[in-house]
């Protein structure tokens, strides 16, 4: 029997292995996926959570809720891939022999490769939407917010969706709106980027966007250090 592992059982990961488990003969083939938990999390609703219009139980459901019948999926921390060997090494000392493998582990956020990020006010001044712990901090920290200078920065490029930034200045802006305090907060969106459309078709079509809702664009602005200094 071929054997298929895939690391990874995200949106990703559970697609392919439901798919090629209906091409796959299952007397001829074993699927097996890998992660570190059982939690499934629907990444695009993190975006929205931090205005309110999920909260963290609608957004992580059971990974074996979404995996097909005749697919095994094993709960570790994976620690070395020998492609030569055709072998995954997982931390609780156990191996996965593979005929072929599919990467889909995805991405997180690394506020500690850049400096200052990850320092004092992380999670209290400083945040991230890409994970639940990240929107969740954000989420309460706007709730009782009063105002000031909000900052949605994009620190270096790809990132695992490139229009979420943008996506969140307009959501501050109509939840801000909405909240009677628009007035009281300046947004300021600033990318490594040319601006913030970089694509001419793209920039022709929704480049007034920013300036209809009072949102500042600082371009080519390769960050350097955070100053956590409050």
């Amino acid at each position: 029997m071929k054997k298929l592992v895939i690391l990874g059982a995200g949106t990703a990961g559970t697609m392919a292995a439901n798919k090629l488990r209906k091409k796959l003969s299952k007397s001829e083939w074993s699927i097996t996926m890998v992660d570190l938990d059982n939690k499934h999390i629907y990444q695009p609703g993190l975006l929205l959570m931090p205005f309110g219009v999920y909260q963290p139980e609608e957004l992580v459901k059971s990974r074996k809720r979404y995996i097909a019948s005749g697919i095994e999926l094993i709960l570790a921390e994976i620690d070395l891939v020998d492609p030569e060997a055709k072998k995954v090494s997982l931390k609780n000392g156990s191996t996965l022999d593979y005929d072929y493998l599919i990467i889909a582990s995805g991405t997180s956020p690394r506020p500690d490769q850049t400096p200052g990020m990850d320092g004092e006010l992380w999670n209290d001044k400083v945040f991230e939407f890409f994970t639940l712990e990240g929107a969740t901090a954000l989420r309460d920290k706007l709730r009782t917010w009063e105002g000031g200078k909000l900052v949605v920065h994009v620190t270096e490029m790809p990132i695992k969706c490139p229009v979420a930034p943008l996506e969140f200045c307009f959501l501050a802006d109509a939840f801000f709106e909405k909240k009677g305090m628009r007035d009281k907060v300046e947004i300021t969106y600033a990318t490594p980027l040319e601006g913030a459309f970089t694509k001419p078709v793209a920039s022709a079509a929704l480049g007034n966007m920013l300036d209809e809702r009072k949102i500042n664009l600082e371009a080519d602005f390769m960050i350097e250090s955070v100053d956590n200094e409050d």
